[in-house]
């Protein structure tokens, strides 16, 4: 199976909340040209960049899109940052999200984040 990079980078929206952008590319070469790209959009527009990385992964999420409607369904992401790796964890609702982050006691930083992307099958 071929080896995919995934960019995940998490910003932080005007009531403060983490929002999760996900872009799936070919090779690590192209997460990081995605990466500066999708900072330089979201810099010029104002929205902070709070962590952004590109891994190794088979996740699959739908398309990332910077001028999609704010409107659309939400869901919802536990995502760890820590030296090593990123982990992604779909949740069911926010509440629970921040119930799970506030009780974290775990390695790196743990962030309960919304995105419209969702997840695929593998």
């Amino acid at each position: 199976m071929k080896m995919l990079f995934l960019l995940v980078l998490l910003s932080r929206n005007g009531a403060g909340d983490i929002n999760a952008s996900f872009v799936n590319t070919q090779n690590f070469a192209q997460c990081q040209q995605k990466a500066l790209l999708v900072k330089g959009i979201f810099l010029s527009a104002q929205i902070p960049v709070v962590e952004s990385r590109c891994i190794s992964s088979e996740l699959q999420f739908s398309e990332f899109g910077h001028a999609t409607s704010s409107g659309m369904p939400r869901h919802f992401y536990l995502v760890r940052f820590n030296s090593e790796a990123v982990t992604i964890r779909p949740i069911a609702d926010w509440q629970s999200c921040m119930a799970m982050q506030q009780r974290d006691t775990g390695p790196g930083r743990l962030y309960c984040s919304s995105s419209i992307q969702s997840l695929g099958s593998l």
